[in-house]
């Protein structure tokens, strides 16, 4: 009886999917087998249809050939999720306690501002700074700094050099963070159910990730998480008006609560600013 290579795969594969993974020596011994019965035959397998086969083995099987010597390399988007599986594994990653910084473009009736905010989950500390261009100069930066039930607000104005700084009590409350960007935000976006549609896993700037997407009656809105670990990448929105739309993008990065991430967080008042009367006010600021 003449057993091709491709039948002595499947065989092993149908021997072996009770774990979903094919035993070490499963190819070697095929090979081995197969290179017996064709010897001296004019006709192989040859190397595209043993590549073939093995693809497909592994595939199915979701396993990798027996001791790989070579990094695979990153690997592809997962392709076979539903909305739910990725917005509850998307969900469960926002948990911990990571520094967030967030690339911000926000464009409204023909004019474009760019900003990048900083986040610390832990105090409720936050920086906003305004930019000239992606990755120009500051025009502005605000730090929001939350102690003993006191939030200290430094406003800085790099334009003319001066500083404003107010103090309010919160009486319990906290600072939301960045609006739209928070995680409690993304989390209570992830739980609509079924409103966002799984568009499919794409390509974004070179990172494999999953892109969700919401319509609605006058605008859109758009995740993006990184397909490995769940991550919160990207969220654009955009409404429509009558002065034409309004989109919001956000890039997000999540940092590990260290020393050196906290950094921009500390208020920084460059030398020769001077600072700002506040402007008199009627009641209880």
């Amino acid at each position: 009886m003449n057993i091709s290579l491709e039948d002595e795969l499947a065989a092993g594969m149908r021997e072996h999917t009770a774990d979903l993974r094919p035993s070490p020596d499963l190819l070697d011994r095929a090979a081995r087998r197969n290179r017996r019965r064709t010897a001296g035959r004019a006709v192989g397998t040859g190397v595209f249809g043993l590549a073939a086969v093995v693809a497909v083995a592994m595939t199915a099987l979701g396993g990798s050939p027996a001791a790989p010597t070579a990094d695979p390399g990153p690997r592809s988007a997962p392709e076979l999720l539903t909305v739910g599986m990725v917005s509850e594994r998307a969900v469960a990653a926002l948990a911990g306690d990571d520094v967030q910084h967030i690339v911000s473009t926000t464009t409204y009736r023909g004019t474009t501002e760019h900003g990048e905010w900083w986040f610390d989950r832990t105090t409720g500390d936050s920086r906003i700074t305004h930019l000239s261009a992606p990755g120009g100069a500051a025009t502005m930066d605000l730090w929001q700094l939350v102690r003993d039930d006191t939030l200290t607000m430094t406003q800085v104005f790099h334009q003319d050099r001066s500083f404003l700084r107010l103090d309010r009590a919160l009486n319990g409350e906290r600072p939301a963070g960045p609006a739209g960007g928070t995680p409690e935000e993304l989390r209570a976006a992830l739980r609509r159910g079924d409103g966002y549609t799984l568009v499919g896993p794409v390509d974004l700037d070179g990172r494999a990730v999953l892109h969700l997407r919401l319509d609605f009656e006058d605008g859109s809105d758009e995740l993006w998480v990184d397909a490995e670990t769940y991550r919160a990448v990207r969220r654009e929105t955009v409404k429509h008006t009558p002065d034409g739309d309004a989109l919001n993008r956000m890039d997000f990065a999540w940092q590990p609560r260290t020393a050196e991430s906290l950094k921009p967080l500390a208020v920084t008042i460059p030398s020769g600013y001077t600072q700002r009367e506040l402007p008199p006010v009627d009641g209880p600021v």
